[in-house]
This record gives C-alpha cells, sequence and structure tokens, in this order.
C-alpha cells in the first residue's frame, strides 16, 4: 500500500481515503501518525510530516467492520513546484524503499493489548505549478497588501494636497 505523488497546488489541500478492513477474530485497536526517515543529504524537499493529518486518528475495528480514514495533506503556501517526500516518483513500487522518505504510519494491537504491529504507509506529493498566470501577482498583493495600502493612501494625500496648493 502506498499514497504515491499526489498532485496539488502550492497553499491547496489534497485528501485521499485508506480503507482498513477488520479481518481478525478479535477486536483491534490502533492510531496513526507520521514518520518521517531522515537520511544524510536529504533536502528539506524530504520531510512533509507537518503537511499531513489522519482523522481518524484512533479507531477500533472488529471483524467484518470497515473504517474510512482520510488522509489531509495541506501544502503550503509558496512551495515550489516538483516531488516532495520521496527522492524519485518511483519510490512507492517495490524495490525502491531507499528513495522513500514520508510515511503515514499504522498502529494496531488485537484486544488493546501493548504489542503493535504495523504497517508503513509511503506518502509523496507533486506540487504543480500554478496554472493562473497571476499567481505571483496574486500572492504578491496578499502578501504586501498593508504596505500596497498605506502607499495608495499617501499617493491620494500628495495628491490632495498638490490640488490644493494650484487653487
Amino acid at each position: 500500500m502506498a499514497i504515491p505523488n499526489l498532485e496539488g497546488y502550492s497553499g491547496k489541500t489534497v485528501k485521499q481515503e485508506i480503507k482498513l478492513e477488520g479481518t481478525d477474530l478479535e477486536e483491534r485497536s490502533g492510531f496513526w501518525y507520521t514518520h518521517y526517515k531522515e537520511k544524510e543529504g536529504d533536502s528539506e524537499r524530504m520531510d512533509i510530516t507537518s503537511w499531513i493529518t489522519i482523522e481518524p486518528k484512533e479507531y477500533t475495528i472488529k471483524q467484518g467492520e470497515t473504517k474510512v480514514f482520510t488522509v489531509t495533506v495541506k501544502i503550503p503556501k509558496n512551495t515550489g513546484p516538483g516531488l516532495w517526500g520521496a527522492t524519485t516518483e518511483d519510490a512507492w513500487k517495490e524495490g525502491h524503499s531507499a528513495e522513500r522518505r514520508t510515511y503515514v504510519v499504522f498502529k494496531d494491537a488485537p484486544g488493546g493489548g501493548n504489542v503493535y504491529s504495523g504497517l508503513l504507509i509511503p506518502i509523496s506529493v507533486k506540487v504543480l505549478p500554478n496554472p493562473n498566470l497571476f499567481a505571483r501577482a496574486i500572492d504578491f498583493v496578499q502578501q504586501n497588501l498593508l504596505i500596497i495600502v498605506l502607499s495608495v493612501v499617501i499617493i491620494v494625500l500628495l495628491a490632495l494636497i498638490l490640488l490644493k496648493k494650484r487653487k
């Protein structure tokens, strides 16, 4: 199981569902969390754990039940295009485990015990170039709105002063 190369734009949210089926005779309780497998020389693009949430985080599942979990990835604003969370787009494939960095981890225990089994699910995100031609201008205006408003106010005041002097 893998959540490879989810696609989204900078500043947007991407969601993916995971279904878990209760196949054991015993009820199982567990939880989800994210994990970053740090390797020397990794770039900032590898650790995307802060982008990811899983709901519900904790659960109990009985035989025959199916539970649906939502993995939500909030791509931060100003995130550059490209692959994040893995070194290659093939990282999720068998034989490519050395290329994986960010994981959604599932741990559970039968009957609420303290011996856990688990599952590492590699996750990566392809941040797409923003299709909006004016995206940079819009981002600039959003980030500098106060300065722009103050500049406009100063220009209007100067124009009013100059108009009064002409009269």
